[in-house]
């Protein structure tokens, strides 16, 4: 857990403008999570999840294989999902204009980790 947590706090103190960062599970329920604005922990985790596995039940019902990244962006926010196993992911929020190119490269260089970390 201790892991997860080095990681979240890597990730809000690297990439500038991160809201919320996090290691979710499918279930809604987050592993590590990180919030530096009001939003409500609890609801953001389950909220995004919710999402998440909308994405997952369509991109199996099309037959195109399993999402490898998710990307949306709100009037005030972008979101980057990034699945880390069958039953959790990792989420990055940030406050626009937000760099979400920045936002990728970073998760590549510490994804590998995470899925070790969570076999």
């Amino acid at each position: 857990m201790e892991e997860f947590e080095e990681v979240v706090k890597y990730v809000t103190e690297a990439i500038e403008g991160v809201s919320l960062a996090g290691v979710i599970g499918r279930d809604g329920l987050p592993v590590s999570l990180s919030a530096k604005s009001d939003m409500d922990k609890a609801e953001a985790s389950a909220e995004l999840a919710s999402i998440f596995n909308v994405v997952v039940k369509s991109t199996k019902a099309l037959n195109i294989g399993l999402p490898t990244e998710l990307i949306f962006n709100t009037q005030s926010l972008s979101v980057l999902i990034n699945p880390i196993s069958e039953d959790y992911f990792l989420v990055i929020v940030m406050q626009m204009p937000a760099n979400i190119g920045r936002a990728r490269l970073e998760v590549r260089k510490f994804l590998p980790r995470l899925e070790e970390m969570i076999k």
